[in-house]
C-alpha cells in the first residue's frame, strides 16, 4: 500500500528513495538514520522503498537508488543520487532546512565537476583545438570550483 505525503505542508523535508537490493542504500542507511535523529525536530524525513512503492518513486522522477530529494516550502531544493558521506548528508539536511546553499553540497560533486571539466577542456585542446569544447570544459570546472571557493571564504 502506498502512503501518500504532501511536501507542500510538511515544512522542510528530505525524501530518500531506496531499494532493498541496492548495496549503496544498505551501506548508507546507518548514517541516514543518525542524521534523521539529529535533524528530527527541524527537517521532516520520508523513506520511500522503490520496490514497495514504485508508483511513488516514479512520480518523484527517481531513476536510480539511493536518491535524496530535499524540499523547502513545497519546492524541490536539491536532488542527488548515489551514496553520500555523513558530512554530505548533514549538508543536504542543512540545505532542506534553509541553513546551507544546496548548490554547494558535497565534496564528491566538486571533484566530479572539476574532473569532468578538465577532461572536456583537455579533449578540446587535443582535438584540433576545438575551442567550444575547451570553453565548455572551463565552464564546468568553474561550476565545480565556485561553490568550493565560497565554502573556503
Amino acid at each position: 500500500m502506498t502512503q501518500a505525503f504532501d511536501v507542500t505542508t510538511a515544512g522542510p523535508m528530505v525524501v530518500e528513495v531506496w531499494a532493498p537490493t541496492c548495496s549503496a542504500c544498505r551501506a548508507m542507511q546507518p548514517d541516514v538514520d543518525d542524521i534523521v535523529a539529529e535533524y528530527g525536530d527541524r527537517v521532516g524525513f520520508r523513506a520511500v522503498n522503490a520496490a514497495v512503492e514504485p508508483d511513488l518513486a516514479r512520480s518523484l522522477g527517481v531513476k536510480a537508488t539511493p536518491t535524496l530529494i530535499g524540499f523547502r516550502d513545497g519546492v524541490e531544493v536539491f536532488r542527488v543520487a548515489g551514496r553520500r558521506s555523513v558530512g554530505e548528508l548533514r549538508g543536504l539536511f542543512d540545505a532542506a532546512a534553509g541553513t546551507a546553499d544546496p548548490g554547494s553540497v558535497g565534496r564528491t560533486d566538486t571533484v566530479l565537476r572539476v574532473g569532468a571539466g578538465g577532461v572536456l577542456a583537455t579533449a578540446g585542446l587535443l582535438a584540433g583545438p576545438a575551442w567550444p569544447l575547451v570553453v565548455i570544459g572551463g565552464a564546468v570546472v568553474a561550476a565545480g570550483l565556485i561553490p568550493w571557493m565560497r565554502r573556503m571564504a
